[in-house]
């Protein structure tokens, strides 16, 4: 989720109890139509809903928290606004920068100048092994603003269904799964018929936006649902899978394909399955562990 400085400025004033269009228009010094195509925006994000040039808020606990963090700390739409919550919603737990960059999407350039912004008024602090977080001493309603944020976000995007179980996404991708037949590119284990692994699958696993994607990508998103929805039968599928094609997987990394790596010289890893199994699943694939 995107905020520009308008948005959060409109929500700043409904947070003050000012509902009013015209209202909120006079007191940003803007036009009623850029505070309407504003207010547009935030309905569209689920965020509040317009009656009749009145805007009401939704009764949800990231938008609660979101007008009573900015009630307290109007400033705060400078560090909020554009990439800073993509940033800052990663921060919940410590985070090297690199980190920060890999799962917001954003470049290192801009991670580093807001993560300054932050550090001048205390909002994160550097721990000792270059890592950053949310100072939870000081800005704990905004480790409970991320939180609720967080929560709601994993289970909602308006770029697909209601219905849909979301894996991982940021601002430019999203994966996910669903049982209906979508308009979006298949990937993850069900792609991997493509690659000789023909699955019986309770669901189907889609990326967008709709794209090739290619084999290490797929193998990579995975690893993404497996991480968030651990299953043996995910972990054997993916056993199989980096066996098959381990020679162009080599470049990957991850903490699921690093005990996978164990297990197929032998390692016993406690909730993965034993090598006895995959080599079961292997032979009937006919894939050379």
């Amino acid at each position: 989720m995107r905020f520009s400085q308008t948005d959060l400025k409109i929500l700043e004033q409904l947070a003050q109890g000012t509902t009013d269009i015209k209202r909120i228009a006079e007191h940003l010094q803007k036009s009623d139509k850029q505070i309407y195509a504003s207010s547009q925006k935030l309905k569209t994000k689920n965020i509040l809903d317009l009656f009749n040039g009145n805007l009401e808020p939704k009764k949800m606990p990231h938008v609660t928290f979101l007008l009573h963090l900015l009630q307290k700390n109007p400033n705060l739409t400078t560090i909020i606004s554009g990439s800073g919550l993509a940033i800052l919603r990663h921060l919940i737990t410590p985070k090297k920068v690199t980190d920060i960059v890999q799962e917001a999407g954003v470049s290192k350039t801009v991670v580093y100048d807001k993560i300054q912004q932050c550090l001048a008024i205390s909002i994160v602090k550097q721990k000792a092994d270059n890592t950053y977080m949310i100072n939870p001493d000081i800005w704990s309603d905004l480790r409970e603003f991320l939180n609720a944020l967080n929560i709601y976000d994993e289970t909602t995007d308006p770029r697909v269904p209601a219905n849909s179980t979301i894996y991982h996404k940021n601002n430019k991708e999203i994966l996910f799964s669903n049982n209906s037949s979508l308009d979006a590119a298949r990937t993850a284990f069900s792609a991997y018929e493509q690659y000789g692994l023909k699955l019986l699958l309770p669901t189907t696993y889609y990326y967008l936006p709709k794209k090739d994607i290619s084999k290490k990508d797929v193998f990579i998103h995975s690893l993404h649902i497996t991480e968030k929805e651990k299953d043996i039968r995910h972990l054997t599928y993916i056993s199989l899978f980096y066996a098959k094609y381990k020679n162009e997987l080599t470049d990957v990394k991850h903490p699921l394909l690093d005990n996978i790596k164990q297990i197929l010289q032998g390692k016993h890893i406690e909730g993965y399955p034993p090598l006895e199994e995959i080599q079961e699943k292997a032979d009937v694939y006919d894939i050379r562990l």
